[in-house]
């Protein structure tokens, strides 16, 4: 299955598990502490967005502008602190647990292996053929006219 289907499944399984995780966190604690731990969960991400937010974007906006999109991993300097925090601020148990495994370095260091191996391990699909920058040419469309210079600017 794609990386689409399966993130499109995980998103409408999400709401499904996180009720069944309420539930549970409320026949075990009650209703009162269920509410304060998501309200010092969220808390605690607005102040970690607040204290660090800044400073981790500035080093994600800088990463971005040196890579491109493939500065966005959980290796970049900041995005998994950043990334952590907006998890937190979610309401959730779910999002609350991810987010602060975020700040773990150990958590990150096997979710980026895990992604990795992954990734490297997807079948390749036999109709893409993956060509090199200098490898391709662009071609105008058939049946659109090439629009002329004006004689000033050739």
């Amino acid at each position: 299955m794609s990386l689409v289907k399966w993130t499109f499944v995980g998103l409408l399984l999400l709401p499904a598990a996180e009720l069944v995780v309420l539930l549970l966190a409320t026949a075990t604690i009650g209703w009162f502490w269920t509410v304060v731990l998501l309200l010092g969960a969220s808390l605690t991400g607005v102040y970690l967005l607040r204290r660090t937010g800044r400073g981790d974007f500035d080093r994600l906006r800088a990463a971005f502008a040196q890579d491109g999109l493939r500065a966005i991993h959980l290796e970049t300097p900041g995005f998994a602190t950043m990334l952590g925090a907006i998890l937190l601020v979610i309401p959730g148990f779910i999002p609350d647990i991810v987010g602060a495994a975020l700040f773990v370095p150990a958590f990150r260091r096997w979710a980026v292996g895990t992604i990795g191996r992954a990734a490297r391990q997807r079948p390749q699909d036999p109709m893409v053929i993956d060509l090199e920058p200098h490898e391709w040419r662009q071609l105008p469309e058939p049946g659109k006219k090439r629009r002329r210079k004006p004689k000033g600017e050739r």
